[in-house]
């Protein structure tokens, strides 16, 4: 009873891989006719992707993927006759599996040659000779496809699909480097190649993979596409992901091509010397930037938020007036410049706490109201700028209060 059940065993174990052999087979022959069902045979092969018996077989994998270009290939032409039958989910899952079963087919698809004596026949360099079947056929059709999945990409991303459309601009710009061909063979310079990782790396953010996307805006600057959007739209992607350590890299990388049109590079620059405290890198690139843009009320604005980390606030307060003298409708210097002075302010109130009444209302007068009389244009300036700075609105709320200012002050609860 014992020996019939291994027996059966061994016979339904022989009938299961024979059976996928077949399956393949059967597969291969079904897609050979003019009017292949090539969508039933993608689905009828992926058994054998599994299965042990054929899954380590080139043949399996080189059906596999000539099912799925047969599918695109039908796909395409009923595209062509008709633009509204167009299938681009379809379409692209063909390529990606199509170009996924090709990859696995080829370092299967690669024989060892034997003599009759079964030893190895070897080249005259001493290696093995190796024979391939379907290599030729799989690298061509690579080839002749390369093409389409820019086309589909683009048919996927305008259709709001960014993963999809990511996943095949990324096999178009690596597939010319795979090395299974020469990279001639591939009619497409590295710049288009550049051009195709940008919009490889949009698609990725707008899936909110950005680390792929930081990747992929790096591999087209590597390429030569070094526009201003393959920098910014890097830069916005690890703002978000918190990554401080390529931000600065990448404003680095950008400062000497698009510097001199965008304070943002420098500016990310100088604050990473600041939150280091490197105060000298940062005054030494805030000057060089200075030669170039004398007039940048930023660069001011910058530099003063500098000396006021070094404690050195009468230099910091120069600044910022500095920096209102050449914009004065920037809200940032208008507002650092009033603070500064309510810094002061505080400070001075601080100090005067040990004071009799007396002394407390006669020094309030002389030094305390002159302050805020001071940093009061400059604040209400800032808030006239951007009512969206809570801060400013609280440092006026305070201000109108130690003035005595009712009117003011209800005024500004009023209307904010």
């Amino acid at each position: 009873m014992k020996r019939n059940s291994i027996l059966a065993l061994c016979v339904l174990t022989t009938f299961g891989a024979f059976a996928q052999k077949a399956l393949v087979e059967d597969v291969d022959h079904a897609i050979g006719g003019y009017n292949s069902d090539f969508k039933a045979a993608c689905e009828k092969i992926l058994p054998a992707l599994t299965n042990d018996e054929t899954k380590g077989e080139a043949k399996t994998w080189y059906v596999a993927g000539k099912a799925n270009f047969g599918l695109y290939d039908n796909l395409l032409g009923k595209t062509q006759l008709n633009p509204q039958n167009a299938d681009p989910d379809l379409m692209g899952k063909a390529l990606l599996d199509g170009y996924k079963y090709y990859l696995t087919a080829l370092p299967l698809d690669s024989v060892k040659q034997k003599g009759k004596d079964g030893q190895y026949k070897l080249n005259k360099d001493g290696s093995v000779k190796i024979k391939t079947k379907y290599s030729k056929d799989i690298v061509n059709s690579l080839v002749a496809h390369h093409g389409d999945y820019h086309n589909v990409a683009s048919m996927l991303y305008d259709k709001k699909n960014f993963k999809k459309a990511a996943e095949c601009w990324t096999v178009y710009a690596e597939m010319p480097f795979k090395g299974f061909v020469e990279r001639e063979k591939f009619a497409v310079h590295d710049t288009i190649i550049g051009q195709i990782e940008l919009y490889q790396g949009i698609a990725l953010w707008q899936a909110e993979d950005l680390k792929g996307a930081v990747a992929a805006f790096a591999n087209a600057r590597k390429h030569g596409n070094t526009s201003k959007e393959a920098f910014d739209y890097a830069l916005s992607c690890c703002a978000n992901l918190n990554d401080i350590e390529t931000l600065v890299a990448i404003a680095r990388e950008a400062l000497p091509v698009y510097g001199d049109k965008d304070p943002q590079y420098i500016n990310i620059l100088i604050n990473d010397n600041l939150n280091k405290n490197k105060y000298d890198e940062a005054e030494k690139l805030i000057d060089e930037a200075l030669v170039k843009n004398p007039n940048s009320s930023e660069l001011y604005n910058v530099k003063g938020l500098m000396y006021e980390q070094k404690n050195e606030a009468d230099k910091a307060i120069a600044c910022f007036k500095e920096a209102i003298a050449k914009d004065a409708k920037s809200s940032q210097a208008q507002f650092n410049l009033g603070r500064m002075i309510m810094k002061e302010a505080v400070a001075l109130q601080k100090d005067m706490e040990s004071m009799s009444p007396a002394e407390y209302v006669k020094a309030k007068e002389a030094k305390l109201i002159p302050l805020y009389n001071e940093a009061l244009p400059y604040m209400e300036k800032a808030f006239e700028l951007d009512p969206e700075n809570k801060n400013a609105k609280n440092i006026l709320r305070n201000i109108y209060y130690q003035l005595g200012n009712e009117a003011k002050l209800q005024s500004l609860e009023n209307a904010y």
